[in-house]
């Protein structure tokens, strides 16, 4: 029992170590993704269009009222991406070691480091952005027309 022991003293720095290597091969990872600069780039392209759908759908004619709406939706904006950063350097980092080996880690770094890789990094977020304006102008309004059908098909099926 004593040799089990201390086998399992021996071999636990050895298996923390291993872990803590593989975390910050994941935090690599990320840096070489450039996952800060997406986020930022993301978001800063999601405030003005957000603020001006905000605006269609609640005109506000006060300019006061409307630099408070500007400034709390810049403030929110500010605050989920420092929710997001600690997501990104806690929880993301928890489901890549639980999902991905140390080798496929290793692997996806040589990619993104690559120059595909790299051209992938860099065309993500226009794809994003392009998808999103093809959703909202494609597929939303078909979304909305499906809700409003089933919402009429409710009230006929009450009225019987």
């Amino acid at each position: 029992m004593k040799k089990v022991i201390l086998i399992l003293m021996i071999c636990m720095p050895l298996l923390m170590g291993y872990s803590q290597t593989k975390q910050e091969s994941i935090k690599e990872l990320f840096h070489v993704m450039q996952q800060d600069s997406i986020m930022d780039k993301m978001f800063n392209s999601m405030i003005p269009s957000m603020i001006n759908q905000m605006k269609s759908q609640h005109p506000i004619n006060d300019s006061l009222a409307n630099a408070r709406s500007n400034e709390l939706m810049k403030a929110t904006m500010q605050t989920t991406k420092v929710i997001l950063k600690k997501m990104m350097d806690e929880d993301m980092v928890a489901l890549y070691d639980k999902y991905f080996s140390q080798k496929e880690i290793n692997d996806y770094i040589v990619f993104y480091k690559s120059p595909s890789g790299q051209k992938f990094i860099k065309v993500t977020p226009d794809i994003s952005k392009d998808l999103m304006e093809i959703m909202m102008q494609k597929y939303i309004p078909e979304i909305q027309n499906a809700i409003k059908t089933k919402v009429e098909e409710m009230k006929m099926s009450e009225k019987k």
